[in-house]
């Protein structure tokens, strides 16, 4: 009986970890994988549909896992100004227990596709893109951190969750591309909140280079426009283009308020795909 007790608790204590590191970013990548995954199902086996479904929740977990744990391992300075109650600097986990679970995900992540080949571009691609976005000077320029990683990290998202669903990508692949860009450009959105944070460990956002005002005005006044473009091209827009629209003029109206990064927070999570 204490045998099963201990593995158990062990892996409550994991799990527990887990969500305290992830909890913030579920709503931007497993959650949208597995309502992305709903438009493949019609594409695989009825009986095969659970097994599919596993298999892209154990894709997704190490995919938002070894990202959390080697940016926050990497932004320790800027999480105690931002982000507080985050594991390693609330002291609920060492740095040396966060290095060992990153190692640990990250192997768990790259064994995914011998199960499931499709997958090994997407995981290659977005093991690149956490290192440039964590370990290199141009992940932390505005450029290279929401335009390039987060463009390329969402097409890795959304390509995986339809492929781990049925193998292969759509037809109409051409609308993931279309959502990567938007993604990436009104990622900026975020930067604003965290402007404190960002200037203590180095980070080059819009709003530090180029200012808050200016930088809310770049955004609604050309990269909200260029967005909707992508949509546009990408045969998204014309599905609901009156709703879509008016959405993208509430979110440039929230963008042009300065209600401090709590209301700035609120505003990039109504921007999230």
């Amino acid at each position: 009986m204490v045998a099963r007790v201990v593995p158990l608790a062990s892996l409550s204590h994991e799990f527990e970890i887990f969500l305290q590191f992830s909890w913030r970013d579920w709503s931007a990548t497993i959650i949208p994988g597995s309502i992305f995954a709903v438009g493949a199902v019609q594409s695989t086996q009825p009986s095969l549909i659970i097994f599919r479904y596993i298999l892209l929740l154990s894709w997704l977990t190490p995919y938002i896992y070894f990202f959390n744990l080697l940016n926050q391992i990497t932004g320790v300075d800027e999480d105690r100004i931002n982000k507080p109650d985050r594991p390693i600097p609330s002291g609920k986990l060492t740095l040396n227990g966060a290095k060992w679970r990153c190692v640990i995900s990250l192997l768990v992540f790259l064994s995914i596709p011998a199960f499931e080949p499709a997958l090994l571009p997407e995981t290659l691609c977005w093991v690149l893109v956490v290192v440039f976005l964590c370990l290199t000077p141009a992940g932390n320029h505005w450029l290279g951190k929401s335009c390039v990683a987060m463009s390329v990290g969402l097409w890795s998202l959304l390509g995986a969750s339809w492929k781990a669903i049925a193998p292969g990508l759509p037809k109409d692949d051409h609308n993931i591309l279309a959502l990567s860009v938007w993604a990436g450009l009104l990622t900026q959105i975020q930067d604003l909140r965290d402007v404190e944070g960002d200037a203590v460990v180095g980070r080059k956002t819009m709003p530090i280079v180029f200012g808050d005002v200016a930088t809310r005005r770049v955004i609604v006044l050309l990269l909200m426009p260029t967005a909707l473009l992508a949509l546009w091209v990408g045969d998204i827009l014309s599905i609901a283009p009156f709703t879509l629209t008016i959405a993208h003029v509430f979110l440039a109206y929230r963008v042009m308020q300065t209600g401090g990064s709590r209301y700035d927070h609120q505003t990039y999570m109504v921007s999230l795909p």
